[in-house]
């Protein structure tokens, strides 16, 4: 009797000392956050951890995080970092290696995450954060189409229309239909992080990449001949696009897509949701989810898994992985998967029952091992914006391929040599 005392003493004075605990979450604002508010209560009532969740545009997430978070200050415990800027985020940041022991909420089982997604949070060989999405390229095309011209277009192209899985072949599919007064593709042109990600879709197909990371610096790579065979093709593309499709952006992909004007294009994970609801969209049930259509160079898929990350001077560090690691708990997702949770863990996004629900499940589990990041850099945000404006210079014609990439080439080695930072 007395031993039973002992434990519910010190049960009780554990959950005195939580409930004295506030761990501070900073995250961006989109359907994976707002479904995860949803189980904040079921996370307090397990732990007894009272949770301040703040959410922010993604655009302004990193110029927040770096005036809330120093070496030796931190207004959260638990923040959100795109995986472009880990780099500049990392020093600030406890490595994962160093995070405290829990005591409700195990470290989730690694070998359960999809492995790509894992990389989005290593730099220079240290794991920075625990990644919480699966955020990829996924390749979305009609199957309706397919199956109403896929003889008509086997006659023609002497193959069957089928998923797109070469460029050539979605190239091939778009001057079909676009006889049928339907659009093959719908690109990325607005001048925002978008458009960058669709130059590196691009470079990488072809065949190269921007910069490589050296031991104390970087050397710029991009192969000028195959960057202009990449944007070439990109405005061939173009030819087949709707109109106004220089100024295309998510809200008008999302809408020529759900009205049934566009064959084939890629969508991030978290907006595919709306063209699978029979409310907002005339092809729900009608999509098929792959990897992206393979270039030269093979197939690619741009990557944008978000970590979660524990500042270096962050108060309650403990509290802070016993949330991240209740995220990443398979129950947990089970949970916040129908109201909109993206999961990174393979079990989940190949459980049958939720791939019934969430077909486009697949999708992420087929695009994410040809996955690839954008440019590892401290300074990422001013190399975005060097590719995004030639790469859009370059495809609407305002400047010629060439130039536009020795532009680009040019400012980027005059952004690493302002650092310090070129090599080679």
């Amino acid at each position: 009797m007395k031993r039973c005392l002992i434990v519910i003493l010190a049960c009780l004075l554990s959950m005195s000392v939580w409930a004295a605990t506030v761990v501070r979450v900073l995250l961006w604002d989109d359907a994976l956050t707002q479904a995860l508010k949803k189980g904040l209560p079921i996370f307090e009532q397990a732990t007894g951890i009272k949770v301040e969740l703040e959410l922010v545009p993604s655009g302004v997430l990193l110029s927040k995080s770096l005036m809330a978070v120093t070496p030796d200050t931190s207004d959260y415990d638990l923040i959100a970092v795109d995986e472009p800027f880990v780099p500049k985020m990392a020093p600030l940041l406890l490595p994962f290696a160093q995070w405290p022991e829990t005591d409700v909420y195990p470290q989730p089982d690694m070998n359960d995450i999809m492995p790509y997604a894992v990389d989005a949070g290593y730099w220079r060989g240290e794991l920075w954060g625990l990644p919480i999405n699966a955020n990829v390229y996924v390749w979305m095309t009609r199957k309706d189409l397919i199956e109403q011209y896929k003889d008509e277009f086997k006659e023609e192209y002497g193959y069957e229309m089928t998923v797109p899985y070469t460029l050539t072949e979605l190239l091939n599919m778009a001057e079909f239909l676009s006889k049928k007064g339907i659009y093959g593709w719908a690109p990325f042109t607005k001048p925002t992080e978008g458009s960058t990600c669709e130059a590196i879709w691009m470079f990488k197909s072809f065949g190269t990449d921007v910069l490589e990371v050296c031991e104390d610096g970087y050397r710029v790579v991009l192969d000028k001949a195959k960057a202009v065979q990449a944007i070439e093709f990109y405005k061939e593309l173009l030819k087949y696009a709707p109109p106004g499709a220089l100024d295309y952006g998510h809200a008008e992909r999302i809408a020529a897509f759900s009205r049934g004007e566009v064959f084939s294009m890629f969508q991030w994970p978290a907006i595919i949701p709306d063209h699978e609801d029979p409310s907002k969209s005339i092809v729900a049930g009608k999509i098929a989810y792959t990897a992206p259509p393979a270039g030269p160079a093979g197939t690619f898929a741009i990557r944008g898994c978000w970590i979660v990350a524990i500042p270096k001077a962050a108060k309650e560090k403990k509290a802070a992985a016993e949330f991240a690691f209740w995220w990443m708990a398979k129950e947990t997702g089970k949970s916040l998967i129908p109201v909109g949770l993206t999961p990174a863990r393979v079990s989940l996004l190949l459980d049958k029952e939720i791939m019934a629900v969430k077909p486009w499940f697949i999708g992420i589990f087929r695009a994410m091992p040809h996955a690839v990041a954008r440019p590892r850099f401290e300074y990422y945000p001013e190399l975005s914006s060097i590719i995004r404006t030639h790469w859009l210079d370059a495809i609407s014609g305002r400047t010629s391929a060439a130039e536009a990439v020795d532009k680009m080439l040019t400012e980027i080695r005059s952004l690493l040599k302002e650092h310090d930072l070129l090599k080679g």
